[in-house]
């Protein structure tokens, strides 16, 4: 009776273990995908001398990823007044972390040429409370209507409670239809993950039966020793 109740404890203990194990980290983002098909969740901002375009940001069907069109946040980012300095905007808002820890972002990119074989499709950039934790400058076209594509991921280390979390976009050239052909950013799959280390609600509850059936094995063990 004793090994059989000792091989049921060790059972149980190691079902436990795994039903606390998380099975994923959630994305803290509010319409990172852009799914609602509108910018909802979003605030849009512009840099001193940049813009994001005539009636833009705007939500529409692009191949960002490469892997087939999907919704994006599409851009015409630059320069109001030429200045040669990086100008432009983006999208932001406010996200609750859950618990301390290190949290993954990432984000998919691409700018298509607008037919003038720009010079600059772009820089894009993560910014988490102002501070900028991750930035690509996709090159300059030698095509027209040539794509990019990219990623931007990293990692940051957060402390529960809100924080403002940013994709930014800036060119060094002016915004227009002229010579230039201003070419087009988008934005996808935007995450930012908290850490794996929160049980599933459901492996809590498991986890408690568990406790509740090892006390019951325990309890039963004692009344065994106590009738013999």
């Amino acid at each position: 009776m004793h090994i059989r109740t000792r091989g049921l404890q060790l059972i149980l203990l190691g079902s436990a273990w795994i039903l606390t194990v998380p099975a994923r980290a959630d994305n803290i983002v509010t319409n990172g995908d852009f799914a609602t098909g509108t910018l909802a969740g979003w605030s849009v901002f512009t840099t001193p001398n940049g813009t994001n375009g005539i009636g833009l940001p705007d939500v529409v069907a692009f191949n960002t990823t490469g892997a087939g069109a999907t919704n994006s946040a599409q851009f015409n980012v630059g320069n109001v007044i030429a200045s040669g300095t990086q100008q432009g905007g983006g999208i932001s808002q406010s996200v609750i972390a859950p618990i301390a820890g290190l949290y993954s972002f990432g984000a998919s990119i691409a700018s298509q040429d607008g037919g003038g074989i720009n010079a600059d499709s772009g820089t894009f950039s993560i910014l988490i409370d102002g501070t900028l934790e991750a930035s690509d400058f996709l090159g300059a076209f030698s095509s027209p209507l040539e794509i990019f594509r990219g990623t931007l991921s990293g990692s940051v280390s957060l402390t529960p409670g809100a924080h403002t979390f940013a994709v930014e976009i800036t060119r060094r050239f002016l915004t227009g239809t002229g010579v230039e052909q201003t070419p087009s950013e988008y934005l996808t799959d935007i995450s930012l993950n908290s850490p794996s280390s929160v049980p599933e609600p459901s492996g809590i509850i498991l986890m408690g039966s568990v406790l509740a059936g090892l006390a019951a094995l325990k309890l039963r063990g004692k009344r065994v020793l106590k009738s013999r």
